[in-house]
Parts: structure tokens; C-alpha cells; sequence
């Protein structure tokens, strides 16, 4: 899906696997490798995926020079009509403490002054929170995706699309290349932390899945403005906002993972209480979990339970 990290144009991404990368993480993982159950972003810390196993679709980055470097990966998981149901997408730049001076100042005004998206409130999120001091920021936005508009540009009249159009390049390549068919409408989470003082590194996460997975729900409108899913319809459609608002917890809870992955500052944590039934504490695996973890995902499997009850059930046998 669409490049996030992308805000940070100044970092040039492009095709290209010459900088180092631990091979005991994550991102080592190439084109055509599965993972499933976490990614590992640093040798101690994971950030927990969702339910099935995931395919490496996209791979890039680039040592820019100076030490800065950037990575990211794109995973899919597909269904039997060859369409991604869920994505997951990690980008990370590092090396940025020797010019920290200027990055923090471009990073934040990208981030938090763009021309659409970022860190800033828009009348297609359904939510948005942030934590922003200095060059520190920590930020969580959840929206819907109309996939045309996002990776086509079909209607899209934001100032910055073609940016975004060079990120995504990839991506078309391989829905082209693969035949591949794209769902019209992706429920999104969008998350985004960095801070110098704690690590060397700006790590931005993006989930996305389409409500026929989540919530074995049909869509029933497939453009952005137009959709059930956006703020300005949602209250005539007493389901879609059920759903969306269960996205929300779940993008609450994977935020927090991520928050937890990083070891954040206490005070960088962004207040998510409304979500009352999250947790702060990183999961940790006990008794025997991995049974109850095998009869859930087989009742998952076999359309059983939805992904939002396959969620919830999962965090309560991790809790």
C-alpha cells in the first residue's frame, strides 16, 4: 500500500537492497518471502501481525550517504480471488542524529504542515491522534481507503499525489505483473514514531484490510467520499460505523504494540483511553496458549468468527 514514510521526499527512496540490514529482523526479508505471527523490528522487540501469513510484495530503500539510510517492506495476504484482504507496511529511516538539526525541522513540517494526509486532521479521517515536542512526534490516524483514488490517482486532486504516485510505483508494477485484483475500499491504520532521544530511527507502520475480511461486511459505496466509511455518511449506516468503531479498537490496541515494540518515552505515550479494553503491557506467552491460539485461528479459517472477533479473541488469550 502507500508509501507513508514517502512524507520525508527529501530521504529518496528507491529500489535498492546495498545498505546493511540486520539479518536476524525483519528486513532482510525479500520480494516472495512469507512471514507470519510478528515482525521483528529490532533483535529483542516484534511488532505482533494480524491473523495468516503475510507475502513480501514491495522492498526498497536506499543508503542515501552520511550514514542516513531508509528501508521498507510491503506484505500482502491474499484470498482465493487473488485479492489482498489485509497489508502491512514498516518503513524505518536511520542515521539521522548527525544531521538532526535539519531533518527534525523537515520530518515535523511534512509530517505535521502537509498539503493532505500526515499528522494533521482531515475530513476523511475518522481519527486522529498525536504527540508532538521538538523533533519528537508519535502519531496515530485511522481512515478508509478508496484504492483508486490511493494508488491510481482516480478523483484524487491532492496537491502531493504525484509524490505519492512515485512511491506507490512498485506496487502497480506488481498488481499488473501478478494480475492481481484490488478491493475498492481498505479500512487503514497509520502509525508514526520517532524520537533521537530514544533511538536513531523514524519507524512508520501502515495496516490496512477490507471490511469483507474484518467484519464479513459488503461494501456498499467504493469512492472515498461517497463511501458508508467516511465521517461525513457514517451515522446513516448504524453498521459500517459498528465496524469502523472496531477498527478503531484494534488499531488502538496495535498502536500501543507498537508504542511497546520501541520502548517509548512514558510521556511520548499517546493517551488512548477511550479504548478502554487495550493494553499497555507488551504480550508474553504462557501455559498453553498455543493451543488456544490453533482453535481460534482454525475457527477464523473456517469463517467461524470474523477478523474483529479473531482479534479480540486473540488479545484476550494474550492478556
Amino acid at each position: 500500500m502507500k508509501k507513508i514514510i514517502g512524507v520525508v521526499v527529501l530521504l529518496a527512496f528507491i529500489c535498492s537492497e546495498s545498505f546493511a540490514s540486520s539479518w536476524k529482523t525483519g528486513w532482510r526479508l525479500k520480494r516472495g518471502d512469507t512471514i507470519s505471527g510478528e515482525f521483528k523490528i529490532f533483535s529483542k522487540y516484534s511488532i505482533p501481525l494480524p491473523e495468516g501469513e503475510f507475502t513480501v510484495v514491495g522492498k526498497y530503500g536506499e543508503d542515501v550517504g552520511w550514514g542516513i539510510a531508509t528501508e521498507g517492506l510491503t506484505l500482502v495476504q491474499m484470498d482465493e480471488n487473488n485479492v489482498p484482504i489485509k497489508a502491512f507496511e514498516i518503513a524505518r529511516a536511520y542515521g539521522l542524529t548527525k544531521f538532526s538539526g535539519y531533518l527534525e525541522g523537515a520530518i515535523n513540517h511534512e509530517l505535521f504542515e502537509p498539503k493532505s494526509k500526515g499528522c494533521k486532521k482531515r475530513r476523511q479521517y475518522s481519527y486522529l491522534n498525536f504527540f508532538k515536542r521538538g523533533g519528537s512526534h508519535n502519531c496515530l490516524f485511522i481512515e478508509h481507503w478508496d484504492i483508486q483514488r490511493e494508488i491510481y490517482g482516480v478523483g484524487n486532486t491532492d496537491p502531493d499525489f504525484h509524490d505519492d504516485k512515485i512511491f506507490s510505483s512498485q506496487l502497480r508494477r506488481w498488481v499488473k505483473e501478478e494480475n492481481v485484483k484490488l478491493a475498492d475500499i481498505y479500512l487503514n491504520s497509520s502509525h508514526s514514531y520517532m524520537s533521537l532521544l530514544v533511538r536513531d530511527q523514524w519507524i512508520v507502520v501502515t495496516h490496512a484490510e477490507t471490511p469483507e475480511s474484518f467484519a464479513n461486511y459488503k461494501i456498499k459505496f467504493n469512492t472515498r467520499d461517497t463511501s458508508e466509511f467516511h465521517p461525513s455518511n457514517i451515522n446513516k449506516y448504524p453498521k459500517a460505523k459498528k465496524i469502523m468503531d472496531d477498527w478503531k479498537k484494534v488499531s488502538a490496541q496495535r498502536h500501543r504494540d507498537f508504542e511497546n515494540a520501541q520502548r517509548i518515552k512514558k510521556h511520548h505515550i499517546l493517551d488512548l483511553n477511550e479504548f478502554a479494553s487495550i493494553s499497555r503491557a507488551p504480550k508474553k506467552n504462557s501455559g498453553d496458549i498455543s493451543e488456544q491460539l490453533k482453535k481460534l485461528h482454525d475457527l477464523y479459517k473456517e469463517g467461524v468468527i470474523t477478523g474483529y472477533e479473531y482479534e479480540k479473541a486473540k488479545k484476550k488469550i494474550l492478556d
